[in-house]
């Protein structure tokens, strides 16, 4: 989803959270250490789905002014994604009415997602006009690049339909191509190479 349907602006949500810090405290902020995908950090257990999206806020908070109220930090937290361009839900439409299966797989947040789902909801669509099968971190408490994720995503799609995987990790996209599928880094490079 993030980087791939969204783009992802970590460098502006680092800033903009550092100004809900304390000014001692801005400097100290990892990046690194915060958003450790696959690592050691309270955002990591949050896209696993095991601490609550109130756990993660209280976690956010800690770091904090006092001053500062969880709807801002809930904003600044969605800032980090951009909506849903309306070509890539075109095409996710036009690739679903073509007849192929079409899944979104995402290390993910519950914030996030109840933030980008309603972007495929809207003029009479739904999300299952976009897709056939949504696997999220948070709810399968699986995450990528690890195996089992992917073991998921193979059980939906028919056995003899060749899988194309679009991932902005390179992590990600070595796990994919381990089972077979053909792998780009983005929608442009998909569609360049299908004349999409």
């Amino acid at each position: 989803m993030g980087g791939v349907l969204s783009d992802i602006d970590v460098p502006g949500f680092m800033e903009r959270f550092r100004q809900l810090m304390p000014e001692k405290e801005q400097c100290s902020l990892d990046p690194e250490v915060l958003l450790a995908g696959g690592g050691d950090s309270f955002l990591h257990d949050y896209e696993l789905g095991l601490i609550t999206t109130g756990e993660a806020l209280n976690h956010f908070h800690a770091l904090c002014r006092s001053d500062i109220t969880y709807e801002q930090i809930r904003q600044v937290w969605l800032s980090e994604l951009a909506p849903v361009q309306e070509g890539k839900k075109a095409l996710l439409r036009r690739l679903r009415q073509d007849g192929h299966t079409v899944c979104l797989l995402s290390n993910t947040n519950e914030m996030h997602w109840q933030y980008i789902e309603p972007m495929f909801c809207y003029d009479g669509y739904t999300l299952d006009d976009h897709f056939d099968h949504v696997f999220l971190s948070f709810r399968l408490h699986l995450y990528k690049p690890e195996k089992p994720i992917y073991d998921e995503v193979c059980k939906a799609v028919p056995y003899d339909e060749p899988v194309i995987y679009i991932d902005d990790a390179e992590r990600n996209r070595k796990a994919g191509e381990q089972k077979g599928w053909k792998t780009f880094e983005n929608i442009d490079a998909l569609s360049k190479a299908f004349d999409l």
